[in-house]
């Protein structure tokens, strides 16, 4: 994986990760859930999933990465994924 795209698996990473803590707590994050939805995130198979999705979504694409369809393939790699690390 080239590091612009492992820029991106990280990214969506702490998008995924963030958005878990905040589901469990709303408006109140606590440091706990924060640590929690990321080690979920390692320990499932979401950081696994997230890698693959961004290397098949960007596989003919060189870059730049802040074209329309590129954001677009990044919001379905991270709603695809939250979905599945939500539960």
């Amino acid at each position: 994986m080239s590091p612009s795209l492992q820029i991106l698996s990280v990214g969506c990473a702490a998008i995924i990760i963030a958005a878990k803590a905040f589901w469990i707590n709303p408006g109140d994050a606590r440091t706990m859930d924060v640590t929690g939805s990321a080690e979920h995130y390692m320990q499932s198979s979401t950081a696994d999933h997230v890698r693959v999705a961004i290397l098949e979504a960007f596989q003919d694409a060189p870059g730049p990465y802040d074209t329309p369809e590129s954001k677009a393939a990044l919001l379905k790699v991270i709603l695809n994924n939250q979905m599945s690390h939500a539960s």
